[in-house]
């Protein structure tokens, strides 16, 4: 999904990030796994509105699915939130366990990380509002202003395309009020939360276009060579699928996110 630009300049990137952090869960003996997050992606992470998340403020799928994988491991789940684009440096450089944020593997990724088997699967979508006929694919973004979050698919492929003016944005909820407002003509998001969005705000649709976006499978991004760590992750990732557990965790989600 969110296809991150190279991590040339990893090190420089991970010592000026701003990070928070919140731990959840308990243990005995003080173990704790890190999850490197962006809280900007309802419903796979975001920031509870009462404050009062799954993992402290921290709340959504991702969230959810990284506590199982503490739990199982017998350890505490510590939540540092992050640029999106620091997430696979601070797993590289060891500054956190694992990297959960509605992630796409990629081959670029591939380079720096290792992925766990994927937990889901999504495909972009383009956001208008629901009495505009006039969008209704990737080629009619043409001559239009399109909101996309920087550093992710929609960013990425929509930069391949000539004759598409885009509007960058460091969170998605800000280019879906754009369009809203109409200062923008469409955005350009991952299909789960571009449902949250609809769902939140019936005057929007969304179109999909799959001769442009192909689908894309989230993985756990894992430091590479930690090969102990990646197995544990997909067997938490394997007993969450096989048991149906993931799509009650999407439905709790979706249920906090429309309290």
């Amino acid at each position: 999904m969110k296809k991150m630009l190279k991590t040339v300049l990893a090190v420089a990137m991970i010592a000026v990030m701003a990070l928070s952090f919140a731990g959840c869960g308990e243990n005995t003996d003080g173990a704790k796994v890190i999850m490197a997050t962006n809280a900007e992606f309802p419903p796979f992470e975001f920031i509870a509105a009462d404050g009062n998340g799954l993992c402290g403020e921290f709340d959504g799928i991702d969230v959810a699915i990284a506590n199982e994988i503490a739990k199982d491991m017998g350890a505490t789940l510590e939540v540092s939130n992050m640029d999106f684009n620091s997430i696979i440096p601070a797993v590289d450089a060891g500054k956190a366990d694992m990297g959960i944020a509605g992630m796409t593997v990629t081959a670029d990724r591939l380079e720096n990380v290792d992925f766990s088997d994927p937990y889901w699967v999504a495909v972009q979508t383009i956001l208008v509002k629901g009495d505009d006929t006039g969008i209704t694919n990737v080629e009619t973004l043409k001559g239009k202003k399109v909101g996309v979050v920087t550093g992710y698919t929609g960013d990425l492929t929509l930069s391949e395309i000539e004759g598409i003016e885009l509007a960058r944005y460091q969170k998605g909820i800000d280019a879906v009020q754009d369009v809203l407002n109409g200062k923008i003509d469409a955005a350009v998001i991952d299909s789960p939360t571009a449902e949250s969005f609809i769902a939140k705000n019936p005057e929007l649709k969304g179109i999909t276009d799959d001769s442009v976006f192909e689908t894309e499978a989230y993985a756990v991004a894992i430091k590479k060579g930690n090969t102990e760590l990646l197995e544990k992750v997909n067997a938490t990732i394997k007993r969450l699928n096989d048991s149906g557990e993931i799509a009650k965790i999407s439905a709790d989600v979706d249920g906090r996110l429309a309290e």
